[in-house]
């Protein structure tokens, strides 16, 4: 008996050794797992805790003319910036007060009040302790002074350089140009998207806008290590950012110069272009803006200035202002009546007026021009012997010209702002007046007036193509290819009406852009636009120079004015000048 207790004994002793042995050997196994095999994860999981990764903005490319000039490029910035970490308390809302007294602190040294409010304080402590906080911006050199002989009395805060926008020559050129202004990165790296970004120069208009994405430069990337509340111990750069290319433009800075010269203090615009190639040498809108007084930053101030200016500094009218042409029109309505037949010698009585029914048009010259052909009713932009001919032609012919010459569509450059303006028909007036479609639109039409609208742009383009032939689609970035079409018009046709504009040069409405240097082919016009008190007059003039064999297509608009012969040719002369010499020049 005393035998079978001790085996029983021994068999009970052997099995809990069995049972602890495997608990031992699940352990080991368990920490070997642990230990071993899970520590790299363990190890990533608590840097992913610990690190954050910041996306860093790369150097925006220049943007240049033909020659080189720069046109926007970059320069170094100093901004007061701190560190939260410097100031941390037992809380948050202690934090903020701590970080609120210590900007007060460096504001009286400097002599500028903050420009953060206690919110955007709170909004960093609570979303971005890991990121140095930005309390002056682009700071000038006497405050870097003050801050800099007391920069030890301000611990935790430092100048941090970043790089700003610049534009050399201000206002000239701002529509085309454009402006920028900072907006969060949005790229990942692998699977793991970015902690924080860069706040990066994007493009706001312009060529800064339509070319962003080619202009900004590769993103880099920053580790910060930060403690167990998010405050920042020490950073680092893993990926050193990139610089974007420069982009090299048609336009020439030296003829917008000229152009926005004789702009100053008006309202209008002008375009300049290469006939040949689509080159769009200047593109002017007045009254402009200075882009620079949109860096580092637009205040809500300064944008409601320009938003609530009646003169619209920031609209682009050159290629997105919507004008009646007036009498520059007549060009085409030439070519509409000779695509159909109409014959460029015969001869219509204009006695002063052209009546249609109720419809009463007078002409320029109240007593009337007499008999005038083509040619003639061209130099002296006869309204009843055009307002004849689009009757006798009638709608159809004047539409198709028109948009065989780009009217009604957009002009294909590379811009963002590009309209393509209103070739009205029966069709489009009923569904925006709901009216009918009457003979006296046509006659309307025939002269530039009544519904049509069309931008600087567009007309330049009309120029140039009426003086080599071929209708162009302009460019502003200088590699892009050549784009153009030939004009469905008979040379002879075409050069009935070159004749006609040579004319109104020589001697004719717009004698007062004539340049004793090259032969200039023009054409005046003054489009009236609202009724009674409104009232009022938009001045234009088309050209191409020189004559006979065209480099240089320019269409000027001036609000306001007197009278395209009067106001706007001897503006577009000196533009002209300006390029070729005049022997003569005021």
């Amino acid at each position: 008996m005393k035998n079978e207790v001790s085996i029983v004994s021994d068999l009970s002793c052997w099995a809990s050794a069995a049972i602890y042995l495997m608990g031992l050997v699940v352990l080991a196994v368990n920490l070997k797992e642990v230990q071993v095999e899970d520590a790299a994860s363990y190890n990533y999981a608590s840097a992913r805790q610990s690190i954050r990764r910041v996306e860093t903005d790369g150097l925006r490319g220049k943007i240049v003319d033909r020659h080189g000039r720069d046109l926007a490029t970059n320069r170094k910035s100093l901004s007061i910036v701190l560190n939260a970490a410097q100031f941390q308390k037992n809380s948050w809302r202690a934090t903020t007060d701590e970080i609120e007294k210590e900007i007060e602190r460096v504001a009286k040294c400097i002599g500028q009040e903050s420009p953060l409010t206690r919110k955007s304080i709170e909004r960093h402590v609570s979303q971005t302790l890991a990121m140095p906080l930005v309390v002056w911006r682009d700071i000038g050199e006497e405050e870097l002074a003050r801050f800099s002989e007391h920069d030890r009395e301000f611990p935790g805060f430092k100048c941090e350089e970043t790089d700003e926008r610049v534009y050399p020559y201000g206002s000239v050129g701002s529509h085309v140009i454009g402006y920028v202004g900072r907006d969060r990165g949005e790229s990942e790296a692998g699977d793991e998207k970015f902690n924080f970004h860069q706040l990066e120069m994007r493009g706001r208009s312009g060529l800064e806008i339509y070319y962003d994405s080619y202009l900004r430069g590769v993103s880099g990337e920053r580790k910060v290590l930060v403690d167990a509340r998010g405050f920042a111990i020490k950073d680092w750069v893993v990926v050193e950012s990139k610089a974007g290319p420069d982009l090299k433009t048609t336009l020439d800075i030296d003829i917008q110069k000229a152009v926005e010269k004789e702009l100053k203090g008006l309202v209008g615009a002008c375009v300049v272009i290469d006939p040949r190639d689509g080159s769009v040498l200047a593109l002017a809108s007045a009254p402009s803006y200075n882009p620079n007084d949109f860096v580092p930053i637009l205040s809500k101030e300064l944008y409601a200035k320009y938003s609530k200016d009646p003169k619209k500094p920031l609209l682009n009218r050159a290629s997105g202002g919507a004008y009646a042409p007036g009498s520059t029109f007549k060009t085409v309505t030439a070519l509409a009546g000779l695509s159909i037949g109409y014959p460029q010698k015969r001869t219509y009585e204009c006695t002063g007026v052209f009546k249609l029914g109720g419809l009463s048009l007078h002409c320029a010259r109240r007593w009337g021009h007499g008999d005038m052909d083509m040619r003639h009713a061209l130099r002296e932009s006869c309204n009843p012997y055009f307002c004849n001919l689009g009757y006798e032609i009638g709608t159809n012919a004047i539409i198709r010209a028109a948009k065989t010459m780009g009217l009604g569509s957009k002009t294909g450059i590379d811009f963002g702002v590009d309209i393509a303006g209103v070739v009205p028909d029966a069709e489009w007036k009923e569904a925006v007046y709901h009216e009918k479609w009457f003979p006296g639109d046509v006659t309307q039409m025939a002269i530039g007036q009544g519904m049509l609208l069309v931008s600087p742009l567009q007309m330049a383009r009309i120029a140039g193509a009426i003086g080599t032939g071929y209708l162009v689609t302009p460019r502003l970035k200088a590699d892009i290819p050549t784009r153009k079409q030939k004009l469905p018009f008979a040379e002879w046709q075409l050069r009935v009406v070159r004749d006609g504009m040579e004319m109104v040069v020589d001697g004719g409405t717009g004698k007062k852009a004539k340049l004793s240097s090259v032969k200039v082919a023009g054409k005046t016009g003054t489009a009236e636009i609202g009724r009674g008190a409104t009232k009022r007059k938009n001045t234009w003039f088309i050209a191409y120079a020189p004559a006979d064999d065209p480099v240089i297509a320019v269409a000027m608009v001036i609000e306001n004015g007197d009278s395209g012969g009067g106001t706007t040719a001897p503006k577009v002369r000196n533009v002209l000048a300006s390029i070729f010499g005049d022997d003569n020049e005021e």
